[in-house]
């Protein structure tokens, strides 16, 4: 059973630590940009190598995070089994507090304030909780636009990108790594930004999960249709009700949905992202046909 866990409260974080180093690294993802100060050395090359395409050197506006060390060995003792992904949030209105194992971390919404406390534990590598903060700051800040990070896999087929979203298990993995004529983007998740005239881009970022074929794509794409993955025997497309497309759609939505109670005005600004976007349900088996089901459907 999961644990449920509180990230420390805003207090915790105003303390005067210490930088974990000097190291700076500046990650920018569409017009997204994020700056890490402070990091200790192996923690920036880690992460130089690890969002090597999507590193810059300037930094004039976005999010901006202090890295602190903090004298404790965890924020979550870690189990003997370990959990999957064991990360939590918080809203408080314009901040989010956010927790794994070895780091508490907070962060604005819109302005430019963050800070990240990491622990001295082993259990969880350093840069993979510093990659679920930097993907939670993502969310947040790409809802705030009337964009979203979406648990989807997405590809761009012809120079359009689509979506194809579901919970753990239905298929993004699968249906991507049958793909042989579509660039993948991710197998996990998809960040959609307003692109022009406000309508939703596909933006490469590197989320992936487990597909590593290809390099890592960098750029955006126009959404034209997104797809609630279902696995069967043929492929093809479905409509449904836009009532339920929009909830299954928001249902997949990683580290912002639970915050909808406290960010109401956040559902209206992705209502609004993705009102010109056909959702529709895509039946899929394990080839690429479902391309053809698609063009069938004329998206």
């Amino acid at each position: 059973m999961r644990r449920i866990v509180q990230p420390p409260g805003l207090e915790h974080f105003e303390g005067p630590y210490v930088p974990a180093g000097e190291g700076v690294f500046i990650l920018r993802l569409g017009d997204l940009t994020i700056r890490l100060r402070g990091l200790s050395a192996v923690l920036r090359d880690r992460l130089a190598e690890r969002y090597d395409k999507f590193s810059v050197d300037t930094f004039e506006d976005g999010l901006d995070v202090e890295v602190c060390d903090v004298a404790r060995d965890y924020y979550i003792d870690p189990p003997e089994i370990s959990e999957f992904n064991p990360v939590h949030v918080v809203c408080d209105g314009n901040r989010v507090r956010f927790v794994s194992y070895r780091l508490a971390g907070v962060f604005d919404t819109v302005g430019s304030r963050g800070r990240v406390l990491v622990a001295r534990g082993e259990h969880e590598p350093a840069d993979h909780g510093m990659e679920n903060y930097i993907r939670a700051a993502v969310a947040w800040r790409a809802a705030e636009r009337g964009g979203a990070l979406v648990h989807a896999a997405g590809a761009v087929w012809e120079g359009k990108g689509y979506l194809f979203y579901g919970e753990s298990g239905a298929g993004k993995s699968t249906l991507s790594e049958c793909n042989r004529r579509a660039t993948i983007v991710s197998d996990d998740l998809s960040l959609i930004l307003p692109g022009r005239g406000g309508a939703p881009d596909l933006i490469g970022t590197p989320f992936r999960g487990t597909y590593e074929r290809g390099e890592r794509v960098v750029g955006r794409f126009p959404v034209v249709a997104g797809f609630r993955l279902i696995q069967a025997t043929e492929a093809r497309v479905e409509p449904v009700q836009r009532v339920r497309a929009l909830s299954e759609l928001i249902g997949n939505l990683p580290f912002v949905a639970e915050g909808f109670v406290r960010r109401p005005d956040l559902f209206r600004k992705i209502e609004r992202a993705f009102e010109s976007i056909p959702l529709m349900h895509l039946s899929f088996r394990k080839d690429d046909s479902y391309w053809d089901a698609i063009r069938a459907a004329g998206l």
